[in-house]
């Protein structure tokens, strides 16, 4: 192996190869992880590598942390399983922190006891959430928002509640609150600026992304500073500057984050006056052979507090470890939120001095900042089309010309659509906006060999944060990037089933009736006055009960009534039920005038709802596109169906007790 070495007083920039040497990771984070997953690939397993984790588990994925609140195991978080660091090599000690470090004697101690030589040392310590000083801010039911541990005490405590708040209406915040609705509490958003994702967004965004947010049923408060909490029997009161006050069951802080320097600061490594580990453009810190990345370092007088500029940080560091003489240059990274079917994407500041084009139209916001006729920032609320080529545009500082102007203003875009074909796209364009990896990288990776969506994350990192580029890579490599959903092939069969049933319906023909007295009389059921109605309200029973998949989907009280994936078997296969029904209550007689219009319109929803569910049930197959395009499709006729339908049952009701 090789790594960089210095002096005291003097920094190289250039790295020198020194062989047997061992490394020391402190952190096991999303940055700690992505370090391993650049240092096995370029080590090959020859070199030795520690990792000291300060969590009882392995890295997981904090980024969709929130997906993961509803579920009692959050294993599915999980980054890399252990026996994965034991084939590469890696040494991993888990729920042992670190708690000094002796740069002089190359030393690091850990809580346990346990001594660790190194020759160097890599701190990926991150950062922790931070705890608003508050009077009441430690009374039960205040919570922070950042690790596993966090999430498992905040669903145990929403359990026993119905209402929630949450201190903060950034990113942090607005995830938790989406989380918290989801578990079915009256979720309140309190913002102290005067807008949401107030960093991020100017004025007219900040209030466009309220009125979503406050339309999907969240309370949204802004220009409202907490002061203090207060216990109110089992509740708790949130008391603010201007008089008013809150009461909650239980409160959620997600008012940003604290580097974790604290190690650093006690052996004598410098950090900046508001936090943060300083280091060089090598990530070398103020110590010879100690490097610092991700939310723990003050790279440029600035820290990053996401994923992407530390994952960038972690595979220079190993390529410099390796021999490389590269050094971490600052960049424009995307802020993205995907809130309750609203995306916001930032690029740069748009808060910024400068010119400001904004298109407005469509229920979307695209704003452009420029200087000197120079693509500086962009700000895009509620689509994210072009996201990978206005990076690029920002990235590069490129020129805005008059005619990409006047597009922009009329149709909120800069160019013309896009080819549907991605290896058609110029090399340049950033593919996987997170981490910068461009379109030109992935095609050469293609080439390489990597003929899935996982070997082109893998070599490229590409992918690896939001996840939001995976249909572009599948459709690179001509793979699918989307996961079969849960109980696939039982709803493909179950919803094959549903339609053959229709559509025996349709052409079969009545049932033939008995020839004797003296056979199975079982045309009783459709000429029995009592029968007929029996089995017509148990059709009707079931018909109610095939309806509670849109309740599930709509009312937050049945958000905890189990997954969704299997709310959507039992709707098919209660559509199944309900044509077992209809036979029974008919025997395949499709009747006259309005009586005729009712059956088909029950066997058009049984045919619209099964072809939805197989084209669900075989999205993981289909280009993402068609099968979006096909899924809405037929959903919206399988909705639209619905209504003709209570109309003509409710006439029909009628007109059998009328005449």
């Amino acid at each position: 192996m090789s790594i960089v070495m210095t002096s005291q007083n003097s920094r190289q920039t250039a790295p020198v190869a020194v062989l047997g040497r061992h490394v020391v990771l402190i952190g096991n984070g999303m940055v700690g992880h992505r370090f391993c997953l650049e240092w096995a690939r370029l080590s090959q397993g020859r070199d030795s590598l520690t990792v000291l984790a300060e969590e009882p588990v392995p890295a997981y994925d904090r980024i969709h942390l929130t997906d993961s609140l509803r579920q009692a195991d959050a294993s599915s978080l999980e980054l890399s399983p252990p026996d994965w660091y034991q084939k590469h090599q890696i040494a991993l000690r888990l729920d042992d922190p670190v708690v000094g470090i002796d740069c002089e004697e190359r030393k690091v101690t850990t809580r346990s006891g346990a001594v660790h030589d190194y020759d160097v040392l890599v701190l990926a310590t991150g950062s922790s959430a931070r705890r608003l000083p508050l009077p009441g801010a430690s009374l039960s039911g205040v919570h922070v928002y950042r690790t596993v541990a966090d999430l498992r005490s905040i669903r145990a405590h929403a359990t026993s509640a119905t209402a929630a708040a949450v201190l903060g209406g950034g990113l942090l915040g607005l995830e938790a609150a989406r989380a918290l609705a989801d578990l079915g509490l009256r979720t309140h958003v309190i913002e102290a600026a005067n807008g949401l994702m107030a960093r991020q967004l100017d004025a007219e965004a900040a209030a466009l992304l309220e009125q979503r947010v406050s339309a999907s049923g969240i309370h949204v408060l802004t220009g409202c500073s907490s002061e203090s909490i207060s216990q109110n029997g089992e509740a708790l009161c949130l008391n603010f500057r201007d008089g008013r006050s809150l009461a909650v069951d239980l409160i959620v802080m997600a008012a940003g984050v604290e580097p974790r320097d604290e190690l650093a600061r006690a052996c004598g490594l410098k950090t900046g006056a508001r936090g943060g580990i300083m280091v060089d453009a090598t990530l070398q810190a103020s110590k010879p052979n100690v490097f610092a990345i991700g939310e723990c370092a003050l790279t440029y007088g600035a820290v990053h507090g996401f994923a992407a500029p530390g994952f960038e940080m972690a595979r220079v560091l190993a390529e410099r470890l390796h021999g490389a003489d590269i050094k971490f240059q600052e960049a424009e990274y995307p802020v993205r939120l995907k809130l309750l079917g609203t995306d916001v994407v930032t690029i740069g500041n748009v808060r910024d001095d400068g010119e400001l084009i904004t298109y407005r139209g469509k229920g979307m916001l695209r704003q452009i900042l420029l200087r000197q006729g120079r693509i500086h920032g962009v700000s895009l609320l509620g689509t994210t089309q072009d996201v990978g080529r206005l990076h690029t545009a920002v990235l590069r500082h490129q020129r805005l010309w008059p005619w990409q102007r006047r597009r922009f203003l009329a149709v909120g875009t800069l160019w013309r659509p896009a080819a549907e074909d991605v290896s058609l796209w110029p090399a340049g364009t950033a593919i996987c906006q997170c981490t910068g990896v461009t379109r030109g990288q992935l095609s050469s990776a293609v080439a390489q060999g990597c003929g899935t969506v996982e070997s082109l994350c893998a070599r490229t990192g590409a992918g690896g944060v939001c996840g939001s580029c995976r249909p572009l890579l599948a459709r690179l490599c001509g793979a699918s990037a989307t996961p079969a959903v849960r109980f696939a092939p039982a709803l493909m069969w179950t919803c094959v089933a549903v339609a053959v049933l229709a559509a025996t319906t349709w052409l079969s023909g009545p049932l033939p009736l008995p020839e004797s007295v003296q056979s199975l009389r079982f045309d009783v059921l459709w000429f029995d006055s009592g029968l007929k109605q029996i089995t017509g309200f148990v059709l009707l029973g079931i018909m109610l009960l095939g309806m509670l998949l849109p309740a599930r989907k709509r009312l937050r009280a049945l958000a905890r009534a189990g997954d969704f994936s299997w709310w959507r078997l039992m709707h098919t296969a209660v559509g199944m039920a309900s044509l077992v029904a209809l036979t029974v209550h008919t025997g395949f007689r499709l009747g006259y005038n309005l009586n005729k219009v009712l059956m088909l319109n029950v066997l058009m929803l049984a045919a619209t709802g099964s072809f939805a569910g197989v084209v669900v049930s075989l999205s993981h197959r289909l280009a993402p596109a068609h099968a979006r395009w096909l899924q809405t499709g037929w959903t919206l006729l399988h909705v639209l169906l619905c209504w003709p339908l209570l109309a003509l049952v409710v006439f029909h009701i009628l007109t059998v007790y009328r005449y």
